[in-house]
């Protein structure tokens, strides 16, 4: 049974799919109004490479500095993602009053770090991008602070966007519906699959009592179902007509057309007496005669 078959069979079996087609849209319904909306905002941050540049004396030896310079804000960028994105990170999130199912991205070939927030309220949705947002500022300072770069020799941050711009969304909703219409849905079908069985299994207990019924026989093992028998043609015995008394005159009675049919037919017509004989027959009997006497002892 292909899809198009399923289909014709969910349409001919209407009043079985449609009652769950409705309980389906009705739960739906009710789920989707019983849901919050999410709420969604983005920010975006980008890591700026030191402002001033100092060039090594010729024949110097090298003086410590801050390593992330030449690794390059890119690389720095990379490692930001991560610490920002682990646990600990995320329960400090939670702690100042954020969500933690909050996503840190990163644009490819740049050092441009984008925060995505979704959270149940637009109070957390707030409170999430704040906190992210000054954790990765936290977090660029703290890895080269240990090394002490002097004025003009470190990697900082800049706000591109602050994620104030937070909107409502009811994408969690419209996914919930969709659920649960997929799972009416398999219900409705698999109602009327199993309803159409039942009748087909039905119908053909039916046929089968109808046609035992027709059969009266006793089912045995290697006994073959044989019609009813055919009657036998009945033969009707004629009683003897009594006879008639001596005394008694029977006229019988004579159809006309019989009468006719008895007189035309050859046993009623006069007998014309003994064949003529020809001349021929004559002389050869006259011959035949005294031959036989003489040879008769």
């Amino acid at each position: 049974m292909d899809l198009l078959d399923l289909l014709k069979l969910m349409f001919r079996r209407w009043y079985v799919t449609a009652p769950v087609i409705v309980l389906t849209l009705g739960a739906a319904l009710v789920l989707g109004a019983s849901i919050q909306p999410e709420y969604k905002t983005e920010a975006a941050v980008l890591l700026v490479p030191p402002t001033t540049a100092t060039a090594p004396a010729p024949n110097a030896s090298p003086q410590p500095g801050n390593p992330w310079l030449r690794v390059g804000e890119n690389a720095m960028a990379q490692a930001v993602q991560i610490a920002v994105s682990a646990h600990d990170a995320r329960t400090q999130v939670v702690a100042a009053g954020g969500d933690p199912s909050y996503e840190i991205g990163l644009v490819n070939r740049s050092s441009i770090l984008t925060i995505e927030v979704t959270a149940s309220t637009h109070a957390s949705a707030l409170a999430t991008v704040t906190s992210v947002t000054k954790l990765i500022e936290d977090v660029v300072a703290s890895k080269q602070a240990e090394y002490r770069p002097r004025a003009g020799e470190q990697i900082t941050t800049e706000i591109l966007d602050p994620g104030l711009n937070i909107i409502q969304s009811r994408s969690n909703v419209l996914r919930a519906q969709i659920v649960v219409g997929a799972i009416g849905l398999l219900l409705a079908t698999a109602a009327a699959v199993g309803y159409d069985a039942l009748q087909r299994r039905r119908a053909t207990a039916r046929q089968n009592s109808q046609r035992a019924a027709r059969t009266p026989l006793n089912w045995n093992s290697g006994q073959a179902a044989v019609g009813s028998r055919r009657p036998s043609p009945t033969v009707q015995s004629h009683a003897p007509s009594a006879r008639p008394r001596p005394d008694a005159t029977v006229t019988p009675a004579v159809d006309a057309r019989t009468s006719n049919r008895d007189t035309n037919s050859p046993r009623n017509a006069p007998d014309p007496g003994p064949p003529q004989q020809s001349d021929d027959t004559i002389l050869l009997s006259t011959v035949r005669g005294p031959v036989e006497d003489s040879t008769t002892p």
